[in-house]
């Protein structure tokens, strides 16, 4: 068993090891950059550390829709360890699931299907080595 956080981006529904959260911050904390890196978007801070916000939309070509009524950025380690973030129009809920198959590219969770997103998988080597 394990605990896992739902959220949403672009109307699409995902599913992550809630484990890997390490804060969710208003994304009015977040530094916008003038000229964004592939899919860095902007720069937040949690506890005097300063990390890379990441378009999600843009990475997992997810078609660009209106935000969320309640935005935030999610902070989560990834390996390394170190801290990335994401901008997601909502985040759900924690819930508590038994065995999740993380290998597989989706999860039912009461009647509604979400997508699993591995924290790991957010930045590729080459654009986490150029931050």
């Amino acid at each position: 068993m394990g605990q896992y956080i739902t959220f949403r981006v672009a109307r699409q529904d995902f599913v992550m090891d809630a484990t890997r959260i390490r804060g969710l911050l208003p994304v009015e904390d977040m530094i916008a950059l003038d000229q964004p890196q592939q899919w860095i978007i902007g720069i937040a801070a949690i506890r005097g550390h300063d990390f890379p916000v990441v378009d999600l939309r843009g990475k997992l070509g997810i078609p660009r829709g209106s935000g969320g009524r309640s935005p935030c950025v999610v902070a989560v380690e990834v390996t390394g360890p170190r801290l990335i973030g994401f901008i997601a129009d909502r985040v759900s809920e924690v819930l508590t699931l038994r065995n999740v198959d993380r290998s597989s590219p989706t999860l039912r969770i009461t009647g509604r299907t979400r997508r699993v997103l591995d924290p790991d998988q957010i930045l590729t080597d080459d654009v986490a080595l150029s931050l």
